[in-house]
């Protein structure tokens, strides 16, 4: 199968080394040329000299490229001929008509992916122009698994997906960060208050999947009355902690959704 991929940043650079396998041609371009040299000796990968070799040469495109380059991309593209193959965009805020409309191709596909989709973990959300045949559909999702789970889901909830999924990591991160510094706080070495908070997250999501209960349950089952864990959650509503979690959310909603 032949793969293209414009824009090898972040995103671009994810999708090509998760989905990279000898099966596959990769047909990449990238506006700082420096950025894909590592790529130049690598079995199956073609640096593309303009953005029709990569789209000729493809049946699958991926654009990836930041949102200040997206539109110079899709004058680009606009000005080849289509033929049997499927863009891809991975660009936030871009909906499927307008892409549609300044590509002038209607085999167009949107993807939101994460970071963590690098380690297979993350979830892509996806959907389709009505032009794409059920069959060519799940093509693009089966190449797209190492990525981790596909979810199909309706466009116009693609915005609130962005904040949960790709802004997510960085919001987990904040809150990992904090109770760390909080365990420094109270006395533990930062190396040992990383482990113990990383794997606390870690079994206590898992502990929620395998029996299948709810978060207040699992809140419930750990605080003893008058204790030490229902005096730190009381805090936690005193301060308005969930309350400024879901303004972030919230917040960051409303900035997406001007992009």
């Amino acid at each position: 199968m032949n793969i293209g991929i414009i824009g090898v940043g972040n995103i671009g650079g994810m999708i090509l080394d998760t989905l990279y396998n000898e099966k596959n041609n990769f047909n990449i371009i990238n506006r700082t040329r420096s950025k894909i040299k590592k790529y130049e000796n690598i079995k199956n990968i073609t640096i593309c000299k303009s953005i029709k070799d990569v789209y000729k040469n493809s049946k699958f495109i991926f654009i990836a490229v930041k949102p200040q380059h997206i539109d110079e991309v899709f004058e680009e593209i606009s000005k080849i001929e289509e033929k049997e193959n499927y863009i891809i965009s991975t660009a936030a805020g871009k909906e499927l008509k307008e892409i549609t409309e300044k590509t002038g191709k209607s085999n167009v596909v949107r993807i939101m992916p994460t970071i963590v989709s690098k380690i297979g973990k993350g979830v892509t959300a996806i959907t389709f122009s009505q032009a794409i045949e059920k069959d060519i559909k799940k093509e693009i999702i089966e190449l797209m698994k190492p990525l981790g789970k596909m979810l199909e889901l309706e466009e116009e909830k693609f915005d609130a997906f962005t904040i949960l999924n790709s802004s997510g990591p960085a919001f987990v991160a904040f809150i990992l960060e904090s109770f760390i510094e909080g365990a420094i706080n109270i006395g533990l070495h930062a190396e040992t208050a990383k482990d113990i908070v990383l794997k606390t997250f870690e079994g206590s999501i898992k502990f929620i999947e395998k029996e299948n209960i709810e978060l207040s349950e699992l809140k419930y089952k750990v605080s003893s009355p008058g204790g030490v864990t229902i005096k730190g959650l009381y805090e936690l509503e005193q301060k308005g902690v969930k309350g400024a979690i879901m303004k972030s959310v919230y917040e960051s909603y409303l900035k997406n959704k001007k992009l």
